[in-house]
């Protein structure tokens, strides 16, 4: 057991009104907040340019 301590945190989910909000005020979140679960498979949402 390690007796030095630790800190954790716990955070509510960013929901999709929030993360909107941001990504049209041009900003950007920080790693892993915007993590959704489960994930879509990979080439199932494609978005032309």
């Amino acid at each position: 057991v390690d007796t030095k301590g630790g800190v954790g945190f716990s955070f509510y989910p960013v929901n999709i009104e929030e993360l909107i909000a941001v990504a049209d005020a041009g900003k950007i979140m920080p790693p892993k907040s915007t993590w959704f679960s489960p994930k879509l498979r990979s080439g199932l949402l494609i978005h032309g340019f």
